[in-house]
C-alpha cells in the first residue's frame, strides 16, 4: 500500500529522529512533520486530491491538543480521509494502552522513540 506517512510530535527532535528512521528503512522519502494536532488537522484539509491512506505516527501528549483530543476528531463521522495510526508514546501506563484499544483506527502503540525493529514489527505492507 502506498502511504502518506505522517508524524505529529510537539517534541522538534523527536521529529528529527523518526523522520531519519522512516528513510533509512525506505519507509518513505517523503514523509511529513508536524509538531502539533492543529497542524496536521489543517494539512488534511488540503488533502482532497490525494486518496492516499495516511499513515499517522501520534504522540499522546503535546499541549493544547493532546493525542487523543486529535484521536476524537479522526473518529468523528466527519473525518473521512483513509488513516491508520501508531500511538508512540513515552508513557508506559497500562490506562493509554487500554484507552488507545478503544480507537478502531489504530494499528499499533508504542514506546518512542521508534526504531527501525519496531516499524518492523508492525507488518505494515509499505509496497
Amino acid at each position: 500500500m502506498n502511504y502518506n506517512v505522517i508524524v505529529v510530535d510537539d517534541d522538534d527532535i523527536i521529529l528529527f529522529l523518526h523522520h531519519k528512521i522512516l528513510q533509512s528503512v525506505a519507509l518513505s522519502e517523503e514523509s511529513k512533520s508536524f509538531n502539533s494536532a492543529k497542524k496536521f488537522l489543517d494539512y488534511t484539509a488540503s488533502l482532497k486530491e490525494d486518496k492516499r491512506t495516511i499513515l499517522l505516527f501520534l504522540d499522546v501528549n503535546m499541549p493544547v491538543m493532546d493525542g487523543w483530543g486529535l484521536l476524537d476528531i479522526i473518529h468523528d463521522e466527519a473525518f473521512t480521509h483513509p488513516i491508520e495510526i501508531v500511538m508512540v508514546t513515552s508513557s508506559v501506563d497500562q490506562e493509554d494502552k487500554d484507552k488507545a484499544a478503544q480507537y478502531s483506527k489504530i494499528i499499533n502503540f508504542v514506546e518512542k522513540p521508534f526504531s527501525k525493529t519496531i516499524l518492523a514489527s508492525l507488518n505494515i505492507d509499505f509496497d
